[in-house]
Order: C-alpha cells, then sequence, then structure tokens
C-alpha cells in the first residue's frame, strides 16, 4: 500500500475510533446526566463533609442534588431496605473515594458533572501520548497511530466514560504513574498512585503490587503514606462527627453482594454478564455460587502466583509485560465490571508498541478483540429474539455468554507464557524496568539488531 493510501486509511479509522469514543462515553454521560455511576459517590461525599453517614440510604434522600430530579422509586426502595441492591446506591466506595471527590461537592451537580467528565477524558489522551513517551515510541509512527486508534475504541473505555465511573480516571492514573517513574520523578508517580488507589484501590492495585515485588521503595513508601493520611481523614472526619458508619458501610456491602442483587454473580441478577470476573464464568458451568467463588479466587491466586515466580526468577521480563500480566489477571478473582477492562491499555500498548513477532501480536490481539465492542449487552439483546433452544444450550450459556471471561483467562495464559520465555522469544523494543534502568538496552539499538539477524 503506498504512503498516501496508507494515511489515508489511518485517518478514517483515527476518525472513526475517535467519533465512536465520544458517542458513546462522554456524550452519552452528558445525554443522561441524572442517573450515573458518578452520582452515588458524589452524594455520598457530600454527607461525609457533613459528617453524616454515607452509606446510609437517609443521606441519600436528604443530601439528593437540587439540581437533578430525584426517581420516584428512590424514597419507597429505600424505606423497604432494596435500593442498595437494586440500584447501587448508596454505592460501597472506601471513604478514601469520598474524601478525593470531595472537592467536585462545592459544585452544584451538573457543572460537578461536566467536570468529572471532562477530567476522565482529559487523563484518557494524556494516557496515550503517556504510553507512546513509556515505549519511546513517536506519534507519526505506524505503530503509534495503530495504538491510539485501538485505544480510542476499546468498549470498555466508552462504557467508563458513558456510565461516568472512576475506573477510568483511576486506569489513566496508573499510566501517568509508570510515566512519571520511568523518568525518575518517584515522588510524582507515589502521588499520582496514592491517588489512583484512593479512587478505586480494587483497579489500581495491581500496579502497586508490581512496584512492591520491584522493590521500589520510594514509590511504595508515597503512596502508602499518602494513601494512609487520606485515609485517617476520611475516618477522622467521621469519628469527631460521632457518625458510626462503618456497620452501616459492612451492611450496605452485603445487600450490594447478595443473591438477586445488582452485583450478584448468579443466574438471580439479569445484568450479570456486565461482570467479567471469573465466578460468572464457573456458576454458569457449576450452578454453585459457592464453589464458583472458591475456583474464581483459586485461579486467580495460581495465577498471582505464577506471576510472582516469574518476576523473582525472569529478570529479563519487560516493564510492559509485568505490569500488563498482573493487571489483567486482577480482573479474574474479584469483583470486576465490564469498564474495569480499560485495564487493557497495558496489553494492548505491549503487543502494538513493543512486540515485533508476528504470532505473539496476532495471539494476544486475538484475546483483546472481544472487547472492541459491548459483546454482553448485544449478545443478551440478541438472547430476546432467539429460541429456547439456542439460549438454554450449554455452549450458549458457558461458552458465548461469558466469552469475555475467557478472553481474559486465554489473555492472562499467553502474557504467563510470553514472561516465562523471556524478551527474545517474542522480539521485543523495551525498556529494561526501573530496577536496572542503567542497564537497559536503548529500544533503537535493539530493533536495529533485531533487523540485522
Amino acid at each position: 500500500m503506498s504512503t498516501k493510501w496508507r494515511s489515508l486509511v489511518i485517518v478514517v479509522l483515527l476518525l472513526a475510533a475517535a467519533g465512536e469514543f465520544t458517542v458513546r462515553g462522554p456524550l452519552r454521560a452528558l445525554r443522561e446526566p441524572g442517573w450515573n455511576d458518578f452520582l452515588s459517590p458524589y452524594i455520598q461525599a457530600k454527607a461525609w463533609i457533613h459528617g453524616s453517614d454515607p452509606y446510609s440510604t437517609r443521606s441519600v434522600i436528604l443530601l439528593w442534588p437540587s439540581d437533578n430530579r430525584r426517581p420516584t422509586w428512590v424514597v419507597p426502595e429505600a424505606a423497604s431496605e432494596v435500593l442498595e441492591a437494586r440500584r447501587g446506591i448508596p454505592s460501597p466506595y472506601p471513604l478514601t473515594t469520598l474524601v478525593v471527590l470531595s472537592p467536585l461537592t462545592v459544585f452544584p451537580w451538573t457543572i460537578a458533572l461536566s467536570i468529572w467528565i471532562s477530567l476522565s477524558v482529559v487523563s484518557v489522551v494524556l494516557s496515550a501520548f503517556a504510553m507512546l513517551s513509556i515505549c519511546d515510541c513517536r506519534i507519526g509512527d505506524l505503530r503509534s497511530q495503530l495504538f491510539v486508534i485501538a485505544l480510542f475504541a476499546l468498549a470498555p473505555l466508552h462504557t467508563g466514560l458513558g456510565t461516568a465511573n472512576p475506573a477510568i480516571l483511576v486506569v489513566s492514573l496508573t499510566v501517568l504513574t509508570v510515566w512519571a517513574a520511568e523518568r525518575e520523578k518517584k515522588i510524582t508517580a507515589g502521588l499520582l498512585l496514592a491517588l489512583a488507589l484512593s479512587l478505586k484501590p480494587t483497579v489500581a492495585g495491581a500496579l502497586l503490587l508490581y512496584y512492591l515485588v520491584r522493590r521500589q521503595w520510594k514509590v511504595v513508601g508515597v503512596t502508602c503514606g499518602v494513601a494512609a493520611i487520606v485515609a485517617a481523614l476520611g475516618v477522622s472526619r467521621l469519628t469527631f462527627a460521632g457518625t458510626p458508619w462503618l456497620a452501616s458501610y459492612i451492611e450496605s456491602t452485603r445487600r450490594m453482594f447478595s443473591t438477586g442483587s445488582l452485583d450478584d454473580f448468579t443466574g438471580a441478577d439479569a445484568i450479570r454478564l456486565n461482570m467479567i470476573n471469573a465466578q460468572v464464568l464457573f456458576y454458569a458451568m457449576l450452578r454453585s455460587a459457592q464453589l464458583a467463588d472458591h475456583l474464581a479466587k483459586l485461579l486467580g491466586a495460581a495465577f498471582l502466583g505464577c506471576w510472582l515466580w516469574l518476576s523473582r526468577t525472569r529478570r529479563t521480563t519487560t516493564v510492559l509485560l509485568e505490569i500488563s500480566a498482573v493487571s489483567v489477571l486482577s480482573l479474574i478473582p474479584l469483583y470486576h465490571r465490564f469498564y474495569d477492562a480499560s485495564l487493557l491499555i497495558w496489553p494492548l500498548a505491549w503487543v502494538l508498541l513493543r512486540v515485533y513477532k508476528r504470532s505473539t501480536r496476532s495471539s494476544v490481539l486475538l484475546a483483546i478483540a472481544p472487547f472492541l465492542v459491548p459483546g454482553a449487552v448485544l449478545l443478551s439483546e440478541t438472547a430476546t429474539r432467539l429460541p429456547s433452544s439456542v439460549t438454554s444450550s450449554w455452549w450458549w450459556n458457558t461458552l458465548l455468554l461469558p466469552h469475555e471471561v475467557w478472553a481474559l483467562i486465554l489473555l492472562t495464559v499467553l502474557l504467563l507464557y510470553w514472561m516465562a520465555r523471556g524478551p527474545s522469544s517474542v522480539a521485543v523494543r523495551e525498556i529494561a524496568g526501573s530496577s536496572s534502568s542503567s542497564s537497559a538496552t536503548r529500544p533503537d539499538s535493539a530493533w536495529s539488531a533485531l533487523r540485522s539477524s
């Protein structure tokens, strides 16, 4: 293909990806501002500032934004104690989340939401350029352009932005953390990771584990220190106000994960397929909630054990590959929804910007491909037009419906396999990592050596 035609194709693909990103992401959130994933922590942060119990439905009703029309079912469902189970509000976010979000509560709901969406979008754009910088790539390179296109085409990003979920900002903060750490800005990296960890520890925790294993004590120390200060601030505010919040937090969490609730992974939850943790898959196979939970955690522990062993024994393993593997495997054993799969930005960057072996690229991209569309939603809508003989079949329920879980398991296996093989087996351009940056092989010279061989 000529350079002119290739440039035209790239421009068309980039415009298409950016258009989909904008329409399914921020525009959708701004078109439907009345109800989204930012509403609950916004109200709860207000409650925390007032010294009220942020995990009480009473606080939700009293502090509902005046510029956001309250649905008629909120009060009766709160009175019957089913508001958490049916609507996910108040959400069991940790107090650290509420502390971080509290500055936004000085604004009315509509303005705060616009600021939040703007922050999330800007963070995604910054994370794209930060990832290119981490990999020493220029935006004019074909691989860089393909990465940006694929990034903006990731459906979990669209869903996260469309629902105004904190996961998108957190994932972007993890990328910025690594960018700062690779440039020896350890304090900045620790501050960014502390912010991400405070907002959503289940998403940012994998990166903290990576820095612990790599003994990056300055990053870990700043992260844990700042996160501890934020947590202490959150607890002390309610303690001084004499607010007994812990019992309601535990009860709210129990209701959120009870049978038939919004976060239940069994068949009693109609939208369980929005979850991507392995419990959904194992329940479809075994029809036992307890066994499914145990197996999912066992699988996660096995993957984590492999990752820890490889991280300690394979010194030549690359930074992006290690972070990719631990980020993806963290999605398997614990509760995660589709938007948390925005963490796939890590393996996407590794395979498109660093890997030059075609078979490796093809296998990893194949595992990521299901996340270019909201597959679970599409299959659920398709099921209403299919005969029951299809929708009740084993292959429909154990292979197709939980296909995203299968993809994450496959991707984890592939990433761990390539960690075991080492970078020379996949032909990579890679920095050697913060712990041994002085002896790193420069990407350009590594690529030249690869081409000459």
